[in-house]
């Protein structure tokens, strides 16, 4: 008879595969950490990294074997159902001026004239958008993810990896049709409880028709992947021309990473398989159809990471959002910069593709 203790490890523990070489060029990789624990949802195990100095790609060898990568999610963050929370909440400062803000926006801006009947001041949109945090605000701080409605009536937003679909959820909101592709079942039932159309499946499964969708994103998810090009050839084939891909992932070259090493919270092993640099990035994207793209680096997660970064450098993991530590801001300011002299230091790599 085992104990409650080792039934509960034999569930976690996982069946390792070798991955010693290169994804992108085939070539060995160099040992950069070893023996990295899970850092934030107490999967058992150690786990190595390695980098290939020439793509500038980092991954996980050995990685977790295909059967058993969902145990690598099962208390994961999207697990847990949020507050259902209002877009349009009178609880808030000046809440009313705040949404009529936000709609001239929208509507003047970015053609959602369906949000309001009331459209006299709605010229006004173009101008309020050139101050950013009216802007960011009206967009949900969703950069490139939103989308204009002008011309995308009856369009479709696709969501790979959707997890509880909070994404979708204020898509649809807007006037989106919207589906995710979500593997996990316990994160694809709780979408679905938010009204969300939700396929529980991988991308390949889902067989979805080709030129269907008007904007396949893939929110920090290509990291997950065992086969990335893959994925990205399968957005290149059901987009409609001139639909766009987006893609948010960590950055290796970010400033956090360059200051945090192995205690960076991006790593988080055993679940990111793969961390790419906007030269490798670039390299999926130069093995697939797209032509037209384009790559940059965000700080919008800077004081996050460095929050929960810190933690794990003293303690060795972290529980949910860390307190705000000493430094962020300054760290934060620092990252700014390294953006703007073109150093590509940002905390997120940003990626848009283009089906022509």
């Amino acid at each position: 008879m085992h104990s409650s203790a080792e039934r509960n490890e034999d569930m976690k523990s996982l069946q390792m595969e070798d991955n010693p070489n290169c994804y992108l060029c085939g070539k060995p990789g160099e040992l950069l950490y070893q023996n990295l624990n899970d850092r934030l949802f107490g999967v058992v195990g150690q786990f190595n990294v390695k980098i290939c100095k020439s793509c500038r790609l980092l991954w996980m060898d050995p990685r977790p074997s295909l059967r058993d990568i969902p145990k690598c999610y099962e208390n994961y963050y999207t697990h847990e159902d949020p507050s259902d929370a209002q877009f349009y909440s009178n609880h808030r400062t000046l809440a009313s001026l705040r949404d009529n803000l936000r709609s001239i926006i929208l509507c003047g801006l970015y053609g959602y004239r369906h949000l309001h009947s009331r459209h006299h001041f709605c010229w006004l949109g173009p101008a309020l958008a050139n101050i950013p945090v009216l802007k960011r605000r009206a967009t949900f701080d969703l950069r490139e993810r939103f989308l204009p409605y002008n011309n995308h009536k009856n369009g479709l937003i696709l969501d790979i990896g959707c997890g509880r679909g909070d994404y979708l959820k204020q898509m649809k909101g807007l006037g989106w049709n919207v589906l995710g592709v979500e593997p996990d079942p316990v994160s694809a039932q709780l979408a679905r409880s938010n009204g969300i159309n939700i396929f529980n499946g991988t991308l390949g499964e889902a067989e979805l028709d080709e030129e269907s969708v008007d904007q396949v994103t893939m929110q920090h998810v290509i990291e997950h992947l065992i086969d990335p090009l893959a994925y990205v050839k399968e957005c290149y084939r059901i987009l409609k021309k001139g639909g766009r891909l987006v893609i948010y992932t960590p950055n290796l070259h970010s400033l956090g990473h360059r200051k945090f090493h192995k205690s960076w919270l991006a790593l988080d092993p055993p679940r990111h398989l793969y961390v790419f640099s906007p030269q490798s990035l670039k390299s999926v994207f130069d093995r697939s159809p797209f032509r037209k793209y384009q790559i940059s680096t965000s700080t919008h997660l800077a004081k996050q990471i460095y929050d929960s970064s810190i933690v794990i450098s003293k303690h060795g993991s972290v529980k949910g959002n860390a307190t705000p530590q000493k430094g962020r801001v300054l760290f934060s300011i620092l990252e700014r910069i390294f953006c703007l002299v073109g150093l590509n230091g940002g905390e997120d790599i940003e990626a848009v593709a283009w089906k022509d």
